[in-house]
């Protein structure tokens, strides 16, 4: 079983909307004279940051006996896992380019062979392209012995 969690990248852009948030709000409170205006804004800049730092940290993928799997959310109505199991999947994969591997954050598609919709499509996953190999090797490694288990069973009919 194989887990993996979002790279620190991942981080940077609430953290960048959440700067820049709080910022406008400062602009438009000094232009208004509100100061309410800010300490709202600075309030809920905040709020929605470390909701994001929450919803990042609460992102798993993973692989089991069933298939590979991406668990997520924060509040009880939104947590929830998705997945492909192993006989549908069509493969893994992940984008590569410099900056990817110079901080070692991928984004990783794990296909489903029936549908684009039901495929597993995740951003910023902290190494990846090991996550990448696993999955792979485990993919192939069932179909072997399915084709396995199918012609020694065709054997004795």
């Amino acid at each position: 079983m194989a887990t993996h969690t979002l790279s620190w990248v991942a981080y940077v852009r609430p953290l960048v909307v959440a700067v820049v948030s709080g910022f406008v709000g400062l602009l438009i409170s000094t232009a208004l004279e509100k100061p309410w205006i800010a300490i709202a804004a600075g309030i809920l800049a905040i709020a929605w940051f470390v909701y994001q730092v929450c919803y990042i940290r609460s992102v798993r993928l993973y692989t089991d006996d069933s298939g590979v799997w991406l668990y997520q959310g924060v509040f009880p109505w939104q947590k929830g896992v998705v997945g492909v199991k192993w006989r549908d999947v069509d493969g893994a994969l992940f984008r590569k380019g410099f900056i990817s591997w110079a901080c070692r954050s991928y984004f990783v598609q794990v296909g489903h062979r029936y549908t684009k919709a039901s495929e597993l499509i995740i951003s910023h996953v902290r190494k990846g392209n090991q996550f990448v190999e696993h999955v792979n090797q485990e993919h192939q490694a069932r179909l072997h012995a399915f084709d396995s288990s199918s012609k020694a069973e065709s054997l004795t009919r």
